[in-house]
């Protein structure tokens, strides 16, 4: 419990340097390996905490804490903070578009990656599905593809229903990296455009293609 409790907050941490960095026009994965020449640097990175132990474990821990009478102020900083990515990701999609006077009602989105983590069949508590709300809730057509998963499953669990196969070329306005599969760095930065319309954008949740080759990442 406190070792994941300790990776949550590592995680928000990053995070949250992610929000300002952007705040201030720099790219947080190159500050990052800028920090990342001093020896003792612990390399973390920002992303959206699912599963089923990093994002519940804490809440174990903060509730015995207030059971006691302690409020864990730092702890539930942390949640909230990673809780809010998914809607921050959603949110930076919405922009794009709109920046490049595309329309949002109606357009189709494309999310790679559907599991808590790369390389993982595991759908519990997986935050894409909060980013597929929310860009749901703006009447956007979103698909989701991910190669590790089983449908079947992520129709039970979150009443959506991915793609059975490889998206069609050329069929999307935007296309957001969720997770980083082997899969889609194998496709690369050309086989994942490929999916898209011309025009069109992409947002790397992972970072997982150069700082050229998106139009945005955290």
């Amino acid at each position: 419990m406190i070792e994941n409790t300790q990776r949550d907050l590592n995680i928000a941490l990053m995070n949250e340097l992610s929000l300002i960095f952007h705040r201030l026009g720099i790219d947080t994965l190159e500050v990052l390996e800028a920090a990342g020449s001093k020896w003792n640097f612990l390399p973390f990175r920002p992303g959206l905490v699912g599963g089923h132990c990093i994002g519940v474990d804490p809440y174990y821990l903060t509730h015995k804490a207030q059971e006691i009478g302690y409020h864990p102020e730092v702890i539930l900083a942390g949640r909230r903070i990673n809780d809010s990515m998914a809607g921050y990701v959603a949110d930076k999609v919405i922009k794009l578009m709109t920046r490049r006077k595309m329309p949002v009602v109606d357009s189709r989105i494309l999310v790679l990656g559907f599991t808590f983590k790369e390389g993982c069949p595991d759908l519990r508590n997986t935050k894409v599905i909060d980013v597929v709300r929310e860009l749901t809730s703006y009447h956007a057509q979103v698909d989701i593809y991910d190669p590790w998963i089983d449908v079947a499953e992520a129709e039970h669990e979150y009443q959506v229903t991915p793609l059975n196969a490889m998206p069609l070329p050329g069929t999307y306005d935007a296309i957001i990296l969720a997770v980083a599969h082997p899969e889609f760095l194998q496709l690369g930065a050309a086989g994942i455009h490929a999916f898209g319309k011309p025009g069109h954008v992409l947002y790397d949740v992972k970072s997982l293609l150069g700082k050229a080759e998106a139009d945005g990442r955290l």
